[in-house]
């Protein structure tokens, strides 16, 4: 089961990279005219800080908390930490000898975290016309 799960997130984090390379600076930070809107960058920005928050509740096998380490919110910053925060979810959960139920939950708590956002960032790309990866597997 770990497997399978491990390979949905790389599929997602793989998802979320080339979604980001789609995007121009501008696109970031276009915003849609909704109540409660968030930009891309604003979406990237809570999936960094997830990946980041859920690598230490992986890691020590109880969550705690959200925190984020991106404070300026510029494509390269956000690519930087886009990868660096995949590539530490990798490591720590091939690092875990003991996947118990607790960090099973945390992994398919992350996974829907990284589904859920998805679906808004594409959402939100349609609504401002942008174009999406044809690479994108729920688009």
């Amino acid at each position: 089961m770990k497997q399978a799960l491990v390979e949905k997130i790389e599929s997602r984090f793989l998802s979320y990279s080339e979604i980001l390379d789609s995007c121009s600076e501008e696109m970031l930070h276009a915003k849609l005219t909704v109540t409660k809107t968030k930009s891309l960058a604003d979406h990237f920005w809570c999936v960094i800080g997830a990946r980041e928050s859920y690598t230490i509740a992986i890691k020590s096998g109880k969550w705690s908390g959200f925190s984020c380490s991106i404070n300026k919110l510029n494509k390269n910053k956000l690519n930087f930490a886009l990868k660096t925060s995949a590539s530490s979810v990798l490591a720590v959960i091939d690092d875990i000898s003991d996947c118990d139920d607790t960090r099973v939950a945390l992994l398919l708590s992350l996974n829907e975290h990284e589904v859920m956002h998805e679906g808004q960032i594409i959402r939100h790309m349609y609504g401002l016309g942008f174009d999406i990866p044809s690479s994108v597997k729920w688009a």
